[in-house]
């Protein structure tokens, strides 16, 4: 009968030391997840791509100056592929093209209704003003209220839909009460100054450009009506063999973006050559609109499960999702930026 006990007592023992060395990772609602097991037995990835939209400052400036270098060195090589939208994103993550995107709410959400396995484990930012009603001033517009029976340019499915499609039931009105016409920012763009349509969602540095006419308004921004942000959200197989080495992604991700701030004008000039642009004014107000940072907290959990109501409203996808199941915040708290 002892004999018994101290082998029940043995197992006990050796249980809870397991869980000692391993630790035991935790979602956003702070429910387990699978434990992250020593950097010895896992991080055996020996690349790591990194997709990307538009001026994504601390992605081209870490790999322009060589900060991932310095931080992986010949063990981990860092790919930045350059996508034109997140749709073009979510498919080179779903054939496993890329290991860790960056891109809006809304495709983050379909792609992950959609049954592909994947998780968000930081914001790259947010911008409190986000985007702006810009309007033809032969348009009439003149405030929000005078966008009723008008035409407005906006991306289906995009993070412009919902912003505007907020702002539209904010007002009181429904969807039919304008006519929105899908289009791209540069076909957008076109249109707007053509006369063509009333007014268009945008932002930078579109928003600048047209600004700088005599003919355009700035009807209002974003500020208020949508949480307008890009998160990077990882493939699951891929984070969870490698929790290592993406938590010193985001470390170095934070590390730029601190050098950044000191750095503007040198990181300004990084990432408007990467981006082949020489509009080096517009690139900058890109970057100062947004507050670019490393993190989660319950403020991006609620902007998800916004956006997954939108989504669900919208035919986007088709079954209710909650975003404490998309959220980890087990890599931020491995870099020892979420303690």
């Amino acid at each position: 009968m002892k004999m018994r006990v101290y082998k029940w007592i043995a197992v006990v023992l050796l249980a809870v030391g397991m869980l000692s060395l391993f630790g035991c990772a935790k979602k956003a609602d702070n429910t387990a997840t699978a434990p992250v097991t020593p950097a010895g037995e896992l991080n055996t990835a020996t690349k790591l791509v990194v997709g990307h939209n538009l001026n994504y400052f601390p992605i081209i400036v870490a790999y322009e100056k060589g900060f991932f270098k310095e931080e992986f060195g010949d063990k981990v090589e860092v790919e930045i592929p350059h996508f034109a939208n997140g749709p073009a994103q979510n498919e080179a993550v779903t054939t496993n093209q890329i290991d860790i995107a960056n891109m809006g709410d809304m495709p983050t959400i379909q792609v992950w209704g959609n049954g592909v396995d994947i998780q968000v484990i930081s914001y790259l930012w947010e911008s409190p003003k986000g985007y702006s009603m810009i309007a033809n001033k032969k348009s009439g517009i003149q405030k929000l209220e005078d966008i009723k029976g008008k035409k407005i340019a906006i991306q289906f499915g995009s993070n412009f839909h919902k912003a505007l499609l907020n702002i539209v039931r904010t007002l009181g009105y429904s969807e039919n009460d304008i006519e929105m016409l899908n289009l791209q920012k540069a076909e957008g763009v076109t249109a707007l100054t053509q006369g063509v349509i009333d007014a268009a969602v945008l932002d930078e540095p579109q928003r600048s450009k047209l600004l700088a006419r005599d003919d355009m308004v700035e009807v209002s921004t974003t500020e208020g009506y949508d949480k307008i942000m890009v998160v990077a959200y990882g493939r699951g197989e891929y984070l969870r063999k490698n929790p290592e080495i993406v938590a010193r992604y985001l470390k170095v991700i934070n590390q730029t973006n601190k050098w950044i701030a000191g750095n503007l004008d040198e990181s300004v000039q990084i990432v408007a050559k990467f981006m082949g642009s020489e509009d080096l004014e517009g690139t900058r107000k890109y970057y100062i609109d947004k507050v670019w940072k490393v993190g989660v907290d319950q403020d991006l959990v609620d902007a998800l499960n916004n956006t997954i109501e939108f989504s669900l409203d919208q035919g986007f996808i088709t079954k209710q999702l909650d975003a404490d199941d998309l959220v980890d915040d087990t890599y931020v708290k491995l870099t020892g930026l979420g303690q």
